[in-house]
């Protein structure tokens, strides 16, 4: 068979397998979560049959789920994974590292992150915040007796003074959500990492089983930032936290933002220290795990400055060494 025939079937053929998927993740609410394995078989096709192959499996599966779902769903569908499966791609044909692979699948998940936001106020002609905001509002008010009742409550208690509306209420919740706005640049520079990374790790997996040559991924308890990484975020910092100072717009933001995903990183290496020295002390794996999720919820502050302090001194190295010595 021609190779360019070939290509084409299979990029078909994939964008319709993953169209039975995607209606079975519809219809079946609590899979869900599976939603992140959508762009793998994409990124497959581009890897093995090049990119416009992968891009090419891509809008088919959109169209067709466009045209049994929703036109809406379908669009929405292709903005959101769009720049996910071409940076993936791109980092399997360049063969990159893990750490550029990570750092590049996340671009790829902020840049459709930023287009799904762009689509979907070009389409709906308003904001996916003003939209969620005005779902929860019909939520609330149609909850209007459930919340009347929550009010008397606190009023008997002394909590909230007499003649307090359900509207005020209603009000109050939705301006509150209103001030957590700032806030959505550091989450959606969070999220893209997170999602980036798993994306990575899904697809290398899948790509791997597939005898596709793969970046080296080496166990978590050797993860590691990049050198420099933490004064590059320091320096961020200290222009962001001088910009603040000198009371420039929006820098109050950046500081906020670039502050989060620095704690955020180093947290995470953090996390790859004690897994290393709990490993290093013969702890059964699960322990380990059970160990990790503990600190995470409640020393995550520790762990953070446990991931400078290994950036800053090389501990695992310097441990590695001495061991060795």
């Amino acid at each position: 068979m021609d190779k360019t025939l070939k290509a084409a079937l299979e990029s078909v053929i994939v964008g319709v397998a993953t169209i039975a998927l995607a209606m079975l993740l519809f219809f079946i609410p609590i899979l869900n979560i599976l939603v992140l394995l959508f762009p793998i078989p994409f990124i497959v096709v581009g890897v093995r049959r090049g990119m416009l192959g992968g891009i090419v499996s891509l809008a088919i599966a959109c169209f067709v789920l466009g045209l049994l779902i929703d036109p809406f769903l379908g669009i929405i569908a292709f903005a959101l994974n769009i720049f996910i499966v071409l940076s993936l791609i791109v980092v399997y044909k360049k063969k990159l590292e893990m750490n550029e692979g990570i750092v590049l699948s996340a671009a790829g998940v902020l840049l459709s992150a930023l287009l799904f936001l762009h689509v979907f106020t070009w389409i709906r002609g308003e904001t996916f915040f003003d939209f969620l905001l005005n779902n929860i509002k019909v939520v609330l008010e149609s909850n209007s007796v459930v919340i009347q009742e929550f009010i008397k409550q606190y009023q008997a208690l002394g909590m909230l003074e007499e003649g307090y509306s359900v509207e005020r209420f209603i009000q109050r919740v939705i301006g509150q959500l209103r001030d957590l706005l700032p806030l959505f640049p550091s989450m959606l520079l969070i999220n893209s990492l997170i999602m980036g990374g798993l994306s990575f790790l899904v697809s290398r997996f899948v790509l791997k089983k597939l005898k596709v040559p793969t970046p080296y991924v080496p166990p978590f308890r050797y993860w590691s930032l990049p050198r420099g990484t933490g004064r590059g975020f320091l320096g961020i910092m200290l222009i962001a936290t001088i910009g603040t100072w000198m009371n420039v717009s929006n820098f109050d933001i950046v500081l906020y933002t670039v502050s989060s995903v620095f704690t955020f990183v180093f947290t995470v290496q953090g996390l790859s220290v004690a897994n290393f020295f709990l490993t290093e002390k013969g702890m059964p794996g699960v322990v380990v795990v059970l160990i990790l999720v503990l600190a995470f919820i409640f020393l995550s502050v520790a762990l953070m400055f446990l991931g400078i302090f290994d950036q800053i001194f090389g501990v695992r190295k310097v441990y590695n060494s001495r061991r060795r010595d």
